[in-house]
């Protein structure tokens, strides 16, 4: 008799209101059974240990917590939302006392970590009711469009833990403040958007051609390549030093510590003074060497060219880096899409299952068979979902982002054509890319080193003329009588003779670089040729494919429509929902995988041809 009277919930609220007042550990299970005026049996029936009344007792409030956010359906304004959460979350606090103390007093039970994760996790649950709350007002109304989500969540939670603090702590609660403070808030907030962003981190929306340009303004290796230009341009003003005149300046002065001596039959002489000063002002001027400078200048003009060249290969293999790694994104982000519809469809169809199992109409192990195909669905939704973090993660680093920066992408698989003329890609290609002209470069660069090697076998002819000051004395500087100034000038002429052969091999050396120059050459224009075959393959087939896997795509969720309605008839069997369900899902991941080898063999061909189509 006694045991009808009482029930659950009524055993749970005289618990919560003992833990409020003592805390839980020190509430004893015979403490509530003797104020309910009930005996333990009937306690131990409904619980079986505290512990398991005090999760049930978390979580009616936490069920009254969440019935808040039922109530929010039909609102479609934004300030409204937020002035009905505070008033909603004021009102549950204010209804008992036991509630705010009872939820402080199971947060800080130490030995009880599964209550903690619990009410974080409800927290979670919450927060991402609103968000999805404010993104759904936000497409409705467009004047709240620039309003950002998280802020108004983050502002929106802040308000809820400050009143639950100011209704532990017993203080008055102005409600009126608070909608004023929304008022401002919405006011304002996309002014403490662009603030906070600017402060905190950037956040960057890139298209494909947006992504490419930021690379090249921020990416390490195209920065590298831009001063390695610089730094050939120096070397054609170095070369250039070799056609003009060369001055130098020198001075000495020489202390006598000793004079020097000259003999004269049986006696000796000191010569000259203690002091001895000198200066000379020299200039030379190379009148012909055989071709050396004129060479040297001009290898210093191929070598900047060189330096463009590697600046485009460099820019080239970036942009074929971001072009793929931009679509490699798009298409993960589609996997996570379809691989959520995934989890999505087989929980309506468990959910199908199990009304069919109440209904008698299916057997248990229909259901089990069904919990099964999707907890076999989570693990590709997680691992699509942790590919498309890497795939920022690292277009990221390759833009030259920071880490916390948040970047999307908006683009799709609208990457080329699949009609293209063999002959002029490849005339494009001999004329554009990089490493191809470089090639050329490096046969120029061949042609002029042997010249230059070649010119050591001539004579280097230049003019010469020297201002010379000398002067001596005791003490001091000379005066006049003991200083003077001479000047000579003329033109030398230095012919090698003999090298051992040195010269000789140099220019044997420079000739076999200038043959690999020119099978090199070759060999570049052939493997251009198969590139550009394949390229063209890859992009038919993939065309192929696209054609096919569309026509599948269409059939198969027909199929699947079909075998929906005739499972839920009675008329289709789980085996056969299930092989519908596959064929579905293999057919669009068949789609989107041909999609995404259509744009990267687009990608390949582009950088096959040096950059453009």
């Amino acid at each position: 008799m006694r045991k009808a009277k009482v029930t659950k919930e009524k055993i749970t609220e005289k618990a919560i209101e003992l833990f409020s007042y003592k805390g839980i550990d020190a509430v004893s299970m015979n403490e509530i059974a003797s104020s309910l005026k009930i005996t333990k049996p009937v306690l131990y029936y409904y619980f079986k240990n505290k512990d398991e009344m005090i999760k049930y007792a978390f979580s009616l409030r936490a069920k009254e917590i969440s019935n808040i956010f039922g109530t929010l359906e039909n609102i479609d304004d934004l300030e409204k939302l937020i002035k009905v959460l505070i008033q909603k979350h004021y009102d549950f606090f204010s209804k008992k006392d036991s509630n705010i103390r009872c939820f402080f007093k199971i947060i800080d039970s130490d030995n009880r970590g599964y209550l903690l994760n619990m009410a974080n996790e409800m927290i979670k649950k919450n927060r991402s009711y609103i968000k999805e709350k404010v993104e759904e007002i936000k497409r409705k109304d467009l004047k709240y469009k620039d309003v950002d989500t998280n802020l108004v969540v983050g502002f929106v939670s802040s308000v809820i833990s400050y009143l639950l603090m100011e209704r532990k702590m017993k203080r008055k609660i102005d409600l009126n403040l608070l909608y004023k403070m929304v008022n401002v808030l919405l006011k304002g907030l996309v002014v403490v958007m662009i603030f906070v962003l600017s402060v905190v981190s950037a956040e960057y929306s890139f298209t494909i051609d947006e992504a490419i340009n930021t690379a090249f303004e921020k990416n390490i290796s195209v920065l590298n390549a831009y001063t390695s230009e610089k730094i050939y341009r120096e070397k054609i003003n170095e070369y250039y030093g070799g056609v003009y005149p060369q001055i130098s300046l020198s001075a000495g002065y020489t202390r006598n510590i000793d004079k020097p001596l000259a003999f004269f039959g049986q006696g000796k002489v000191e010569m000259g003074k203690d002091n001895s000063y000198s200066m000379s002002i020299d200039m030379s001027q190379i009148l012909w060497a055989g071709g050396k400078i004129d060479t040297g200048i001009q290898m210093a003009k191929i070598y900047k060219d060189v330096s463009e060249e590697n600046t485009k290969l460099t820019k080239n293999l970036i942009k074929k880096s971001v072009k793929s790694l931009f679509y490699s994104i798009l298409y993960t982000k589609e996997l996570v899409n379809i691989n959520k519809e995934v989890v999505d469809l087989a929980k309506k169809h468990l959910q199908t299952t199990q009304e069919r199992y109440k209904e008698g109409l299916s057997s248990d192990l229909n259901v089990l068979r069904q919990k099964v195909e999707v907890s076999n669905s989570e693990p590709q939704l997680i691992k699509a979902e942790n590919l498309y973090r890497t795939g920022l993660l690292n277009l990221k680093n390759l833009l030259g982002l920071n880490f916390d920066d948040d970047i999307k992408i908006i683009g799709d698989f609208n990457c080329g054509s699949n009609n293209y003329n063999f002959d002029e890609l490849y005339k494009k290609a001999l004329l554009n890319r990089p490493d191809y002209r470089l090639s050329v470069l490096n046969k120029k660069m061949s042609e002029k080193q042997v010249q230059l090697e070649s010119s050591a076998h001539w004579p280097t002819v230049s003019a010469f003329a020297t201002k010379q000051f000398s002067g001596v004395s005791d003490s001091g500087f000379p005066d006049e009588k003991w200083r003077g100034w001479s000047f000579l000038a003329g033109i030398k002429l230095s012919m090698p003779v003999f090298n051992g052969f040195s010269v000789v091999s140099r220019v044997k050396q420079a000739r076999y670089n200038l043959e690999i120059a020119e099978r090199n050459i070759d060999d570049i224009s052939r493997k251009i040729k198969i590139e550009l075959q394949q390229s063209l393959f890859d992009i038919e087939e993939a065309s192929k494919r696209i054609e096919s896997q569309k026509t599948s795509v269409e059939n198969a969720k027909k199929m699947l429509e079909t075998t929906e309605v005739r499972f839920k008839e009675g008329l289709s069997s789980q085996l056969e929902l299930n092989d519908a369900t596959l064929a579905y899902n293999s057919a669009r991941l068949n789609y989107t995988q041909a999609l995404y080898d259509f744009c990267i063999a687009n990608v390949n061909l582009e950088y096959i041809v040096g950059g453009e189509k």
